[in-house]
C-alpha cells in the first residue's frame, strides 16, 4: 500500500494506491493540504492575469487556454444560471470539486486578487473558483446563502453559475448541468474509482472513466455516472 499526496487540477487529496500489474488501483481517499515540491523539483502553476490584473485563471494541469477575447468579455454583460443544488453550512462538498475538475472539458479555477476589487459581481477578493473556458468566453462557479439558520446545518447555499461572453450563456449551462449530476449520482457516495497507468499506455488501453493525463502518469476516474 502506497499512501501519496495528489493534486488534481489544484485540488489536493491523499490517496492510498495498491499496485496489480502495471496499474495503481485507489480503494481510499481523504482531503488534504499540502505544500508543492520547491527548487529544481517544483512546478508553477500556468496563469493568465485578467482584467488589469483583478482576476487570474489558473490552468494547475496543462497549458493555458485560449484566453483572446476575455478581457472584452468581461466588460459585458454577466450571465447567471441557478442550480437549484444547495448545501449546508457545514457540509463538504469536496466531491464537486473534483467532479468538476474531471468531467467537465475546458475547466481551469478562476482567482480574484486578494489586494484589488475585482469589480465583476460574485468574484470576491480572494476567491477561487472553478471555471470553464471557451471561445472568448468565461463561466464560473459561487455558492450564495439563501437561507439563515441558528446552526450552521440550518444554513443552506445554493450554487449559481455565471459567465461572460458570446458562448457564456452555454458555458455556465454546462456547468449548472454538472453541478445537477453530482448532485443526483456523487452526492453521498464518496470518492471516484481511480486507476493510475504508465505515461506510454495508449488510449485503447485504458479502461472507461475520464482521462487526466499528468506528467509521469495518465489518470482515469470512474465516477457513479460514467457510462
Amino acid at each position: 500500500m502506497l499512501v501519496v499526496p495528489l493534486e488534481i487540477h489544484g485540488y489536493t487529496r491523499a490517496i492510498a494506491l495498491e499496485r496489480q500489474g502495471d496499474v495503481l488501483h485507489a480503494p481510499a481517499w481523504t482531503f488534504c493540504g499540502f505544500v508543492r515540491d520547491l527548487g529544481e523539483n517544483g512546478r508553477a502553476t500556468p496563469t493568465v492575469n485578467l482584467a488589469d490584473g483583478q482576476l487570474q485563471l489558473r490552468f494547475e494541469d496543462g497549458a493555458p487556454g485560449d484566453t483572446a477575447g476575455l478581457d472584452e468579455a468581461l466588460r459585458g454583460t454577466r450571465h447567471e444560471v441557478p442550480t437549484g443544488v444547495t448545501v449546508a453550512g457545514n457540509e463538504s462538498f469536496e466531491t464537486l470539486q473534483l467532479y468538476l475538475a474531471t468531467t467537465v472539458p475546458g475547466f481551469c479555477r478562476l482567482a480574484g486578487n486578494k489586494k484589488k476589487d475585482t469589480g465583476i459581481a460574485a468574484v470576491p477578493r480572494g476567491a477561487d473558483a472553478a471555471a470553464v473556458l471557451g471561445d472568448g468566453a468565461l463561466a464560473y462557479l459561487t455558492h450564495i446563502p439563501v437561507q439563515e439558520g441558528e446552526t450552521p446545518a440550518e444554513h443552506r447555499a445554493e450554487f449559481i453559475a455565471h459567465a461572460f461572453g458570446e458562448q457564456g450563456p452555454a458555458l455556465a449551462d454546462r456547468l449548472a448541468t454538472a453541478v445537477r449530476s453530482w448532485d443526483r449520482h456523487v452526492r453521498g457516495h464518496g470518492y471516484p474509482g481511480l486507476t493510475v497507468h504508465p505515461p506510454s499506455t495508449a488510449d485503447g488501453e485504458l479502461p472507461a472513466g475520464h482521462l487526466l493525463d499528468k506528467h509521469h502518469t495518465r489518470l482515469v476516474f470512474t465516477w457513479p455516472d460514467t457510462p
